[in-house]
This record gives C-alpha cells, sequence and structure tokens, in this order.
C-alpha cells in the first residue's frame, strides 16, 4: 500500500489532467502554454534550486548514472535489431527504436521520485536527469535518422538543427549550473530561496496535469503490436537490465529506487514531437506513448515491489 500510495497519486493526475481536456476544461491553447512554461521556466527552477542547494558530493552517484548509461544504450541497441526483424517500414523503425528507450524522467520520474524518496531523492533524481538527458537526446537522434539511410537528407537537416538545440536544452543548462553552485556550495540569498521554493511547489502538479491533457487516444490506433513491444522494452528490459547492473555495482536502498524509477518511466511525449520533425511514424510513436504510460503505472509499482521484497 505505501508503494501504491507513493506511485499511483502521480498517474492520477496525469488522468485528471486527461479528464479535463476530455470536457474541455483545458484546451489545446492551454496546455501548449503551460507546456511552454514548464519547460523553459518551472522545471528548470526545481531543477537548479533542488540541485543547487544540495551537498553534490552526497547526491552525485557515479553507479547511478554508469548503470543509467549502460541499460539505456543497451535496450537501444536491442531495440535497432529487433526492429530490422520485424518487416515495418524506415519511419516506424524510427519511432519503434526511440520509444523502446527514451523515458519521460521530468514529467513523470521526478513526481514519482518525490513522492517515494523525498527531496533527498528529488535531488539525487535530478542530477541524474542532468546526465541522461544528452544521451537521450542524441540517441533518440539517431534512431530516427538510421532507418532511412542515403534517402533521410531532410532528416539529417532537422537533426542537425535539434542538436543546436541541444546543447541550450533549458533542462541539461538548469541542472549543469545546479551542479556547479553546489560544488562550489554558493549560499542561495533568502529572496532567491524563496522565488524559487514557491515556482518549484507548482512544477510538478502543472507538468503532470499538461501530460495528461497532451494525450491523444486518437493518434494511439497504429501499429498496436509493434507499440506493446516498444512499451514492454521500455518499462520492462531496460528497467530489468538498470536493475542487474546497479545491483552488480552494489546499490541499495534509496540510491537504488530513484534508479529503478527513472529507469522505469514511460516514453517520453517528445518522442511524437521529434518523429514529426524526424521522418517517423508519429501514429507509432503516439500509441507507444499511451500504452507506456499505462502500463508504466503497474510496471513502476510492481519494480519497487520487487525491491521490498528483495530487501535492496
Amino acid at each position: 500500500m505505501d508503494i501504491l500510495q507513493a506511485v499511483l497519486p502521480v498517474f492520477l493526475v496525469i488522468a485528471i489532467g486527461a479528464a479535463a481536456r476530455r470536457f474541455r476544461f483545458i484546451g489545446e491553447p492551454f496546455i501548449d502554454t503551460a507546456n511552454t512554461l514548464v519547460y523553459y521556466l518551472l522545471l528548470p527552477a526545481l531543477l537548479f534550486y533542488k540541485i543547487g542547494t544540495s551537498n553534490f558530493r552526497e547526491a552525485f552517484n557515479a553507479p547511478l548514472v554508469i548503470g543509467g548509461y549502460a541499460a539505456t544504450v543497451g535496450t537501444f541497441l536491442a531495440a535497432v535489431f529487433f526492429s530490422r526483424t520485424l518487416g515495418i517500414s524506415p519511419a516506424e523503425r524510427g519511432s519503434f527504436v526511440q520509444g523502446a528507450f527514451r523515458a519521460n524522467l521530468a514529467y513523470v520520474g521526478l513526481p514519482i521520485v518525490l513522492s517515494a524518496a523525498g527531496d533527498i531523492g528529488l535531488r539525487k533524481a535530478g542530477i541524474l536527469l542532468g546526465f541522461m538527458v544528452p544521451l537521450l537526446n542524441s540517441l533518440a537522434v539517431v534512431a530516427l535518422i538510421l532507418p532511412h539511410g542515403d534517402g533521410g537528407g531532410r532528416a539529417r537537416k532537422n537533426a542537425r538543427r535539434i542538436g543546436a538545440q541541444l546543447v541550450t536544452n533549458p533542462l541539461i543548462l538548469s541542472s549543469f549550473l545546479g551542479i556547479v553552485w553546489s560544488m562550489l556550495k554558493f549560499p542561495l540569498p533568502g529572496l532567491v530561496d524563496n522565488t524559487l521554493e514557491i515556482l518549484s511547489s507548482a512544477t510538478l502538479p502543472l507538468s503532470l496535469l499538461c501530460l495528461g491533457g497532451s494525450f491523444s487516444f486518437e493518434r494511439a490506433r497504429s501499429g498496436f503490436r509493434v507499440a506493446a513491444l516498444a512499451a514492454g522494452m521500455k518499462t520492462l528490459l531496460l528497467t530489468a537490465i538498470a536493475v542487474a547492473l546497479y545491483r552488480w555495482m552494489g546499490l541499495s536502498g534509496q540510491d537504488l529506487r530513484v534508479g529503478v524509477i527513472m529507469m522505469g518511466c514511460p516514453t517520453a511525449v517528445i518522442t511524437y514531437v521529434m518523429a514529426s520533425q524526424l521522418n517517423g511514424d508519429t501514429d507509432l510513436a503516439g500509441t507507444i506513448i499511451v500504452l507506456s504510460t499505462a502500463t508504466s503505472a503497474v510496471t513502476i509499482s510492481g519494480w519497487l515491489y520487487v525491491l521490498h521484497v528483495a530487501g535492496w
């Protein structure tokens, strides 16, 4: 019950966002504006505040990052292999591979970590996010342009543009600045501290409502079998690899829970946007997002229960 009470409220807020959109309490203009606000202001403020006010040496865990990198790359390679055996189009292959490894760390991972592991866990998850986002973005670009071979000129042009955006990604920049601030042990003035605390408290509820409101079940109608395989690789295979690696490296307790939650997150909504920009199959991307988000409520709870039973 403790696990369910930590995980399920996050998905209930997502469901409330979807219902609010369905019954027209919120509309697409509001969701677009709120997503922009969350992505460019509220999440960066939260990450900088939580990381910058933490003790970096205590919050940073190298095995957490190394295991996350290895599990992600391993799942990416497995997805590339499977995509070539499924008999699907290049556009579908790109969306399948991207959906199999790219996690919704910010909108789903951080709220669940905060609920399950508290403020200290959130700081560790924020640092992990700062290291994971560049890898996820880079592999997503490769996943989408690789199937097109020589015919992906437009995709490669868009990939260069996305690569340029990567170096100015607000989540990466805020995490990096927070890490530097924490390492240098700079204090935050009281006025700034209180302002960031207020902004941070608005971040996760609004991001979850926007995530629910962004779902389009009309788009989720393509390639159910292929989408289910990608969602399973994201929520089960990738997390299983991460658990094995983390245990091999000696992680347990709170650090292990943070890693399992972050690695067990569903496919990120941004995969739909990138699929549209890089010649991917947007319908398949939408189906993977919906399926993985729906199943991750069960799988994340299940993984945490396994850790509890195993005494890890």
